[in-house]
């Protein structure tokens, strides 16, 4: 029988998300001086070092509560994938470092083509910031906390059609995209701890009632 892991869940910030990618929210990088046809009522700004082909599109997805298991991992071997939530929703992104491939897009050699279940964690995003993710940064979509979150999502055409590509398994191994069933390679279950959440989602009144199936509900229900 497969081991259970909890995930822990933390607040996502810059510094936190730093080994697996990009916070993309409120401005903290300089304002690109040389774009100033308007003064100060426009600001440009580069919060992410985005890399990427020709080959890119935008995805609407629209994602319901789900079982807080995280059946696969995967990740992106020619874009740094981008969620941007839509509608100020909050939702838990489990993400791992990179191992075999680089954020450069070099190869580890020495490491498996699977995510190093030590550094998998769960971060919590209150709806206001999204993230630009590391060549190579394992990860699962984001989970959730109310039924009809939508995101643009920033991918290569090629990752939608390895998606679609996907063996009996359900694992993908397509020139820009490995996906891994978590429970099949590694023979554990991974579970994000609700029963530890972050301050800042217990407090958030939109949250009652309201997460992930089988979170501890701390107050009444609020309509999704």
């Amino acid at each position: 029988m497969s081991s259970v892991l909890s995930v822990p869940v933390i607040p996502a910030s810059t510094a936190a998300l730093a080994p697996y990618g990009y916070l993309i929210g409120p401005p903290e990088s300089e304002v690109k001086g040389r774009i100033d046809y308007y003064g100060n009522a426009v600001q440009v700004r580069t919060p992410a070092k985005f890399v990427s082909n020709d080959d890119m599109m935008l995805n609407l997805v629209t994602f319901n509560r789900r079982a807080p298991i995280i059946k696969w991992m995967e990740y992106h071997n020619k874009h740094t994938q981008t969620f941007i939530p839509l509608g100020g929703r909050p939702f838990i992104m489990v993400l791992g470092e990179p191992t075999r491939k680089r954020p450069d897009g070099s190869i580890d050699e020495s490491r498996e083509d699977l995510p190093d279940l030590a550094n998998v964690r769960g971060f919590y995003f209150d709806g206001t910031a999204g993230i630009c993710m590391h060549i190579g940064t394992w990860h699962e979509v984001p989970f959730p906390l109310l039924d009809g979150t939508h995101f643009v999502a920033i991918v290569t055409n090629e990752t939608n059609r390895n998606l679609e590509e996907h063996d009996e398994n359900y694992e993908s191994h397509g020139g820009d995209l490995v996906k891994r069933q978590l429970a099949r390679r590694l023979d554990t279950q991974l579970e994000i701890d609700l029963h530890n959440l972050p301050a800042a989602a217990l407090n958030d009144a939109a949250l009652a009632g309201a997460a992930l199936p089988g979170a501890p509900v701390t107050g009444g229900a609020v309509s999704a």
